[in-house]
């Protein structure tokens, strides 16, 4: 692997997952020059909701075949390794992906692949039940890509699960997806000592 990383614990209600996240000091020399963010490098709030919602609901990820899209270090899709059939992993970023093949060694997991993605290419990939995407709504230059996307793999008829902080630019971005919209649930996620507000959103295609 080339950016050096550790185990960090998420507690999912009963569920104790151990996934890999880079060391700060390697992320801090990796990206000094860099201009692209390093928003891979850690585990958003927005993810760790979509976790506590698919425990909630077990049975929307129970026996499916799983795309996590942008996934960064993939801790939705690792999660719902245990009840899945199949779980693919995809982000555009290569370190990120390695970063997610070290936790599928380190979880013993044999039904997840992984595979450096963009979500623009993902329509041309696998053809999912279940569709995982958190906190991918963050630049507003790419809401059009993205309704894209999500209305593509709504026509497929698959099930999407969108986790994205309450941010105030996200709420035009959320309007556009409430008329597919079948359910939604709010969380409050602990962060450095605060607490982050979430909301996760369910889309179906009736």
């Amino acid at each position: 692997m080339s950016i050096s990383a550790h185990l960090q614990p998420y507690t999912i209600g009963n569920t104790l997952l151990e996934i890999f996240v880079p060391d700060t000091e390697a992320v801090q020399e990796l990206y000094s020059n860099r201009r692209d963010a390093a928003y891979w490098t850690q585990v958003w709030p927005a993810a760790v909701g979509l976790c506590h919602f698919l425990e909630e609901l077990p049975l929307l990820v129970t026996g499916k075949k799983v795309l996590e899209l942008a996934a960064g270090l993939g801790l939705p899709g690792l999660y719902s390794a245990r009840l899945a059939e199949q779980v693919h992993i995809t982000d555009r970023e290569k370190l990120a992906i390695e970063c997610v093949q070290l936790s599928i060694n380190h979880l013993q997991l044999e039904n997840v692949t992984t595979a450096v993605m963009d979500w623009r290419e993902a329509i041309n990939s696998i053809k999912p039940e279940l569709v995982l995407m958190s906190d991918v709504n963050y630049d507003p230059m790419v809401f059009e890509e993205l309704y894209s996307v999500i209305e593509y793999f709504l026509q497929e008829k698959a099930t999407l699960i969108i986790s994205t902080p309450q941010r105030l630019m996200a709420k035009a971005f959320v309007n556009g997806l409430l008329p597919a919209c079948t359910l939604q649930r709010n969380y409050a996620i602990p962060k450095n000592g605060d607490e982050a507000e979430v909301s996760v959103f369910l889309l179906e295609n009736p």
